[in-house]
């Protein structure tokens, strides 16, 4: 806070300035000023909050500096120093809520007591200003105010207990009844990557906007915004609609004559696959465990994604004992190479699966180890580094999404196998594998690159790598590597402007000693002496 001491007497300025313990009323910064004019330039460059001024200068009355102050919209409070009690001028300055006013000589406990009052009213004034603020946010945000009461209802922060609620109810002024049954409905929009997938990185947002304006329009016609909450649970977008039971006759029947048609259009504009589950009506104090009843529902809710469901239906039987796939069968497919035979069989059992309800969250996470198993043994025989292999980002989402629904673990279960089978071939082919090998010699020969990294590079073993290139090629890995940097030194020496000493460093030895062996060793010569050879 800021403060300015205005007198045409310089004395009685330096006075108040030394003598009145700034600190103690929490003040910053105390400005001077010994005339009007100057005044008026330190309130228009600073926030003054308080202003101690004589009331009679020559060149402008204090009575004219506040009311210019107040002309100009400055709050600041006024304590006037005056050598005379005059009434005139105390009514005058009550006229513009002058704070009050102390007679010369000055005397530092009345000025302190003035002190006193006028901060008083600086605060009063400054909680009346956040008052005032917030009833004017207050009352332009009441739908923002009631969704987040949802909000806090859904996600526990208010106590299950119906005097509580009450009480919040009442205390964030609601129009909401507490004594009367409501139902929630909780609309899943599956997993943020897939919607991401669709609208872009980091505009989900947007889609949950769009999502709340699309069952506003289609389905909660005439229900205010307030009422929808969106929310997220371990990567899953869902929005729960909370609605009076006495208004969901209409909605439901809404539901029921054109769900498909509905789901569908969903599905189009919002270029994502929405699956509602219908509450039963019970009191605010059970929303959270409605809430959280149909959460499980849509997690083990795998195979019948895009469906209107109530919190009663019985969506999945009973998950089969030991394994749901044929791992003899697969293994066998997977041996033979039969890509396509292997993945029917998998969309066979899948399908299968989950016509007879067997498929929950639990289950799909089962299957999804054991074909994980069953590849990763696979591609070991075939000194193949899976973990390698699948080591991409394409790889862990499908990976993180497969046990989130059917789709997710059919989408899964190609890109594995698919990717699995085709690696095969290609390691098999060997040439490929072994142009791989050699590009990744080319772009890292002037680091210190091992037989494990360049392995690591085309997911094979570094055993099985080396023995694979040497098969190819006729040379060994570490030969090559070799060669090719000598062959770039023999590049680099060819140039006259080059320093001898620099060559080594470039084509990856870290030792010049031992690269003018091994430089020689290959071309007969010294590195000088090739240097001078080739540039005459």
């Amino acid at each position: 806070m800021e403060a300015i001491v205005i007198d045409d007497d310089f004395p009685t300025v330096d006075v108040i300035v030394n003598a009145v313990d700034w600190d103690k009323f929490h003040i910053e910064k105390v400005h001077k000023a010994y005339n009007i004019k100057t005044a008026q330039k330190l309130f228009e460059e600073n926030e003054i909050s308080l202003a101690i001024c004589d009331i009679e200068m020559p060149m402008g009355s204090g009575l004219d500096l506040i009311k210019w102050a107040r002309e100009n919209s400055f709050d600041t409070e006024f304590i006037f120093l005056t050598s005379h009690e005059k009434f005139d001028y105390a009514r005058q300055a009550i006229e513009y809520k002058a704070s009050g006013y102390v007679v010369k000589p000055f005397n530092s406990d009345r000025m302190e007591a003035e002190l006193n009052m006028a901060l008083q009213r600086i605060h009063e004034k400054q909680e009346s200003q956040k008052a005032s603020i917030y009833e004017e946010w207050y009352s332009g945000n009441l739908e923002y105010v009631e969704a987040m009461f949802w909000l806090d209802v859904l996600q526990q922060r208010i106590v299950a207990d119906e005097s509580v609620i009450s009480k919040e109810i009442e205390q964030r002024r609601l129009n909401i009844a507490p004594e009367i049954d409501y139902r929630l409905y909780i609309i899943s929009s599956g997993n943020i990557e897939q919607i991401e997938e669709s609208w872009g990185a980091g505009r989900a947002g947007a889609y949950e906007k769009e999502l709340v304006s699309f069952l506003c329009e289609r389905i909660f016609i005439g229900i205010s915004e307030s009422k929808f909450v969106n929310y997220r649970v371990k990567g899953i977008v869902y929005t729960a609609v909370v609605v009076e039971d006495s208004k969901t006759g209409i909605i439901n029947e809404r539901m029921s004559v054109g769900d498909a048609e509905i789901l569908e259009e969903a599905r189009e504009k919002l270029k994502n696959t929405i699956t509602i589950y219908i509450g039963n009506p019970c009191s605010i104090s059970k929303l959270y465990l409605a809430k959280t009843h149909m959460e499980e529902l849509d997690k083990n809710n795998v195979a019948s994604k895009g469906k209107i469901f109530h919190e009663n239906d019985e969506i999945v039987l009973a998950s089969e004992k030991g394994h749901m796939l044929d791992q003899q069968e697969i293994r066998l497919l997977l041996n033979e190479k039969k890509k396509k035979e292997l993945l029917n069989l998998l969309k066979f059992s899948m399908e299968n699966l989950a016509a007879a309800k067997k498929l929950d969250a639990a289950a799909l996470t089962e299957i999804k180890q054991d074909l994980l198993q069953i590849v990763f043994v696979y591609l070991h025989s075939k000194e193949i580094q899976a973990t390698q292999l699948f080591a991409n980002e394409a790889s862990e989402s499908l990976a993180r999404q497969s046990t989130d629904s059917l789709m997710n673990m059919m989408r899964w279960q190609v890109y594995i196998i698919s990717t699995t089978l085709d690696y095969v071939s290609e390691v098999e082919a060997s040439d490929s594998i072994v142009s791989r090998a050699k590009a990744f010699v080319h772009e890292h020969y002037k680091e210190d690159i091992s037989r494990t990294e360049i392995a690591e590079s085309v997911y094979l073993t570094p055993e099985y790598m080396a023995k694979m290139f040497k098969k190819e090629t006729g040379i060994s890995l570490k030969q090559y590597i070799t060669d090719f940097r000598i062959d770039k030194a023999k590049e680099l020496l060819s140039r006259a402007d080059v320093r001898i000493s620099d060559v080594a460093t470039e084509v990856g030895f870290d030792n010049f000693s031992y690269f003018s062996t091994v430089f020689k060793k290959n071309t007969g010569l010294t590195p000088n002496e090739y240097h001078n050879q080739t540039n005459g």
